[in-house]
């Protein structure tokens, strides 16, 4: 009797990927690709339309490789056949092609070398959203609102610059923000938390000592830790809620790491839902900080909240 055991059929579908779109699971194993499945992955990416419309016979006369090399690479990207890669790839494009390719073609080489770079980044962003725990997420806003004191710790060129990012969101809600990316300075003020504290950690790695030494001090106190990083890290494990990224990065180094903008798209979520929900107080802070900054003539004017007409005449600032 084979009534309590699964048939194969049935455990190849649990060995199947989460339900993600299948240009995302293609950045996603990008680094693991052969040579010669990459040359497929080049085909595909640079034209989508194109490549729902081959057979597997001009897909792999195009990337010169063989028919079974095409079918490898459906595989890599859990489907079973380069029929269903057609359809998940159709789908795909069905709902999100605006997002997935810019209409303009360059043929300067600046020019295609923007489309590469700003693509990624597009790329990267739409990634981090396919694979958002929410309810991370919505956690880490209820810690972080409810805090008294928020410090934001990171290390190293990337996450340095997006801890300064972090606090530019923050203090302008009206909370008191610290940044800091000296390991020294992260463990004094780690050591000076209280439970009415919060931490906000950003690592990309998830394996910066300091970092991870510092959260573990911050919550020693009582303070609750939020960390932005890779699943499975030293940071990931040692923080009450961990938002959970993972960006392939690409092979070529002279690139810029995609990994940042998704970052900050998380960043951007995190002060957006901190600010509706403190309410009416972030509300006053911001119409503050922007009435300093119009009666100086640097505010970027929008219809509904420029208040620049009714002010008194300044002279610019450059």
């Amino acid at each position: 009797m084979n009534e309590g055991k699964p048939s194969k059929v049935q455990r190849g579908r649990l060995r199947k990927p989460a339900t993600i779109d299948i240009v995302s699971r293609l950045e996603r194993v990008d680094a693991s690709l052969s040579p010669a499945e990459r040359r497929v992955a080049d085909i595909v990416t640079a034209d989508y339309e194109m490549a729902t419309r081959m057979t597997i016979a001009e897909l792999a006369a195009r990337a010169e490789v063989s028919q079974p090399t095409v079918t490898r690479f459906c595989r890599t990207l859990g489907c079973t056949s380069f029929s269903e890669f057609k359809i998940s790839l159709a789908t795909t494009l069905t709902v999100a092609a605006v997002y997935l390719r810019s209409e303009r073609i360059f043929d300067d080489d600046a020019g295609q070398l923007a489309h590469t770079v700003m693509m990624r980044a597009a790329g990267a962003v739409r990634e981090c959203l396919d694979q958002l725990d929410t309810a991370a997420l919505g956690k880490a806003i209820d810690a972080l609102a409810a805090s008294h004191r928020i410090d934001i710790y990171g290390q190293g060129g990337g996450s340095a610059a997006l801890v300064e990012d972090a606090k530019l969101r923050l203090f302008r809600l009206g909370l008191p923000v610290s940044a800091y990316q000296d390991g020294h300075q992260q463990r004094m003020s780690a050591a000076t938390l209280r439970p009415c504290d919060g931490v906000l950690a950003i690592s990309n790695s998830g394996r910066s000592k300091t970092v991870v030494e510092a959260v573990e001090i911050a919550r020693s106190f009582g303070a609750k830790t939020v960390a932005i990083t890779r699943p499975g890290t030293p940071l990931a494990l040692s923080a009450d809620i961990a938002i959970l990224v993972t960006i392939a990065e690409g092979t070529d180094v002279k690139i810029p790491t995609p990994s940042r903008y998704a970052h900050m798209a998380v960043i951007d979520t995190l002060a957006a839902g901190i600010a509706k929900k403190m309410g009416d107080r972030s509300r006053d802070a911001l119409r503050r900080v922007r009435y300093t900054l119009a009666r100086i003539g640097v505010a970027i004017p929008t219809p509904s909240t420029d208040p620049t007409p009714l002010m008194p005449k300044h002279d610019t600032e450059e």
